[in-house]
């Protein structure tokens, strides 16, 4: 089955378990670049400000999911090779709950302390780092529960 069957047919393909986890991890690849190309902070706009202040950040938040999602994908291949989807979904979610808190109060700081103490620019950069730590953190967690819903850990 390809991404460009009919929403029925896929439907009927998950209702009957027939999608391989490759053609389930290719649906999630479409729904990235979906959202990629068309996104409020898009690869068209990383690429415009690659030489810019920028540009640097923007590019590290494209490559670091894009990084986990493999990552996590070989991992999964390795071990029993089921459920990637679900797998990466609910684990995902779980992890964005708790960098996403991080990730608010960190930034609530920078930017409440950050505009008296600090200039725009460091500012910028501060909450970037906090973006960036955060989406790492997310994906690197990603692939050791991986490794345990998979049940490699202990091998």
């Amino acid at each position: 089955m390809t991404i460009f069957q009919s929403p029925q047919r896929v439907a009927i393909a998950l209702r009957d378990d027939t999608l391989t986890e490759r053609e389930k991890l290719n649906f999630l690849w479409v729904l990235i670049a979906l959202s990629a190309i068309f996104g409020e902070s898009g690869i068209l706009e990383t690429f415009r400000s690659l030489f810019s202040v920028y540009g640097l950040p923007l590019l590290a938040l494209w490559g670091i999911p894009v990084w986990g999602i493999i990552a996590s994908y070989r991992v999964n291949r390795q071990g029993d090779n089921q459920n990637f989807v679900e797998r990466f979904i609910c684990l995902t979610a779980s992890l964005s709950i708790r960098a996403d808190l991080v990730y608010a109060v960190l930034l609530t700081l920078i930017r409440f302390l950050g505009s008296s103490l600090l200039s725009g620019w460091l500012q910028f950069y501060l909450a970037q780092l906090v973006v960036i730590g955060t989406t790492l953190y997310i994906y690197l967690r990603l692939k050791t529960l991986m490794s345990i819903a998979t049940d490699t850990a202990n091998e």
